[in-house]
């Protein structure tokens, strides 16, 4: 065994095994709940996705892949690169992964296509991590040239209709006619609490 991680709701686990496989546990029976993830080599790492649906893993045979989390089917063609592939994980929205092989690049990938969403992100060495920023827009890599390195890469792309089904369904903001705001869970007004707003007076005239 390799790498094991939870999923955002606790309930499942995820493994990375040399027997070429990942696969999702029942993380209160250790039941198996999908099929094994299956690569043709040692899968290094796996990890799921923001909302719990899918899983993404990364394998020395070269590849990153995307599956759904509760059938273990892929979801996108594989991720490719020259080298063996250590790590892959989701942006915080889930619409790309990033992964970093030790063909000296990490990759960002839409992960419902499987195309790059950016040019690689190219170390004189091994790329050994990779990961997204909170908000998306930038990736930290890791690489065997002794050197860490912060990149801006593109945003995903999408419809209006797309970003709010993907922010309702991850996060706490809702996107209301192209404005991103706070998610209000309740419009019933609590007695208890009160907002004075008190302008500043009128500077005088020197």
């Amino acid at each position: 065994m390799v790498s094991a991680a939870f999923s955002p709701d606790g309930t499942r686990v995820v493994t990375a095994s040399a027997d070429h496989t990942a696969r999702v546990w029942d993380a209160a029976s250790g039941a198996p709940v999908a099929h094994p993830l299956a690569h043709r080599d040692s899968v290094l790492g796996a990890a799921f996705s923001p909302e719990g649906g899918r899983v993404v893993t990364a394998s020395w045979d070269h590849s990153a892949r995307v599956w759904d989390a509760a059938s273990g089917q892929p979801l996108s063609p594989p991720l490719a690169h020259e080298g063996f592939v250590e790590s892959a994980v989701f942006s915080p929205d889930g619409a790309r992964v990033v992964t970093a092989s030790w063909d000296h690049t990490a990759r960002v990938w839409d992960a419902a296509s499987g195309k790059p969403r950016s040019p690689a992100l190219a170390h004189q060495d091994k790329v050994h991590g990779a990961a997204f920023d909170p908000e998306g827009a930038r990736v930290v890599t890791t690489s065997n040239d002794r050197t860490a390195r912060v990149w801006s890469v593109p945003l995903a792309s999408g419809t209006l209709d797309e970003w709010r089904a993907t922010i309702e369904r991850v996060s706490t903001y809702v996107l209301t006619n192209g404005v991103l705001s706070p998610r209000i869970w309740s419009e019933v007004p609590d007695p208890r609490y009160k907002t004075t707003v008190q302008s500043a007076p009128p500077r005088r005239s020197e």
